[in-house]
């Protein structure tokens, strides 16, 4: 059951509409009972498992267990702790009724809908509300929708560990992950390329493929014919299709384009562009790479203060979205442009050592392998 969520740091547990404040002690036996349901433990047991190095009295057990069933009884639809004569204590979990709201094709309909809203406009928190609460608000995110709150919150993990979940349905997620851990563009741009070869490649993907992911290889492997040309043909196509999701992604693409293009004066004209089109589609995630593009020109211009404050206020707006990608490949971006301006020192040994981090966080070296290796088996 999924819809427990537990806060350490406030000794919180929220279920559905209901938050239990629990004290330190509580929460820790709640949670390791929880943790371990249908199990039954003696008092001893207990004792060792949330008082390790204390010696409380015989009837600490006892009376914490009355507290927390106490405490836990809005939960009694889902959650009983159980008393077993003469053995000890244990929690049991119960199969909560579906809500009739879920068989409401127009309720799904509608919360979908709004998931996509929320998801245009990088609303992150409402996203993982959203998330948490479809049993209570009678719906079910689809597989798509699943997909992206996990590449979202950066549980990049998940693709590999849902076994079930057909390649190609997983295919663009795993393109996107090995680039965030692989150093060689042009190779990453092979990949996506030899995706497109597939006609199992669902048709949403195919085109984000198409239209942005190349145009944004092909800059940061320094191809600037090929990437004004594609971009001029994408334009042109997005526009035609009205696929105005795409507009602010590929507005930002023409600025690091411009960028690499090495003329001020043109990047500043671009810079106003980018944010014209951000007015017209405020989307957060895009509003915050905007934000870091700025710094990054301010860093060619050797303003580094403000360089700084512009990067750090793009990753507060990429972590209020919620946006963990958009974290790493605005990371990306800036170790590529101080590179290319020969802008090393402090500065970009800084930013590496800001992505190192999240490649440990995220684990990414180790998801690397295992995921190129599902490439190379599907790619023959």
């Amino acid at each position: 059951m999924d819809t427990v969520k537990f806060s350490p740091n406030d000794y919180k547990v929220n279920y559905h509409s209901e938050v239990i404040v629990f004290l330190p002690k509580e929460f820790q036996l709640f949670k390791f009972l929880y943790q371990n349901p249908s199990r039954i433990f003696t008092r001893d047991e207990l004792l060792d498992a949330v008082w390790p190095l204390e010696t409380p009295i015989d009837r600490t057990i006892d009376d914490h267990i009355y507290r927390v069933r106490k405490k836990i009884q809005p939960l009694t639809p889902a959650i009983l702790i159980e008393t077993v004569r003469g053995q000890g204590y244990r929690l049991v979990t119960k199969k909560e009724p579906d809500n009739p709201l879920i068989h409401e094709k127009d309720i799904t309909s509608h919360f979908l809908s709004l998931y996509h809203k929320y998801h245009l406009y990088g609303q992150g928190d409402a996203l993982k509300l959203l998330e948490d609460n479809q049993t209570l608000l009678g719906f079910e995110l689809d597989l798509p929708s699943q997909m992206y709150l996990q590449f979202m919150k950066g549980n990049f993990s998940w693709f590999l560990e849902k076994e079930n979940i057909p390649f190609w349905e997983k295919c663009y997620y795993y393109l996107h992950i090995f680039s965030f851990a692989e150093l060689d563009k042009q190779k990453c741009l092979d990949y996506f390329c030899r995706a497109l070869s597939s006609k199992a490649l669902p048709e949403h993907h195919r085109l984000e493929i198409i239209l942005l992911n190349r145009l944004s290889f092909l800059i940061f492997t320094k191809q600037t014919d090929e990437a004004l040309h594609l971009l001029i043909q994408s334009k042109q196509e997005i526009h035609e299709k009205r696929l105005v999701g795409f507009l602010p992604i590929l507005a930002l693409l023409e600025g690091y384009l411009v960028l690499l293009q090495k003329d001020s004066r043109l990047m500043e004209d671009t810079m106003i562009d980018i944010n014209k089109t951000l007015s017209t589609y405020p989307y957060a995630r895009e509003q915050a790479s905007c934000t870091v593009l700025q710094g990054i020109f301010c860093f060619v211009k050797n303003d580094f203060v403000n360089g700084e404050k512009y990067v750090d206020k793009g990753f507060q707006l990429s972590h209020k979205a919620k946006y963990i990608p958009g974290i790493l490949i605005n990371l990306q971006v800036i170790l590529f442009f101080l590179e290319e301006f020969n802008l090393y020192g402090g500065l970009y040994t800084h930013y590496q050592e800001m992505l190192a981090k999240y490649h440990r966080e995220y684990k990414l070296p180790d998801l690397k392998t295992k995921i190129e290796f599902q490439l190379k088996s599907h790619f023959q």
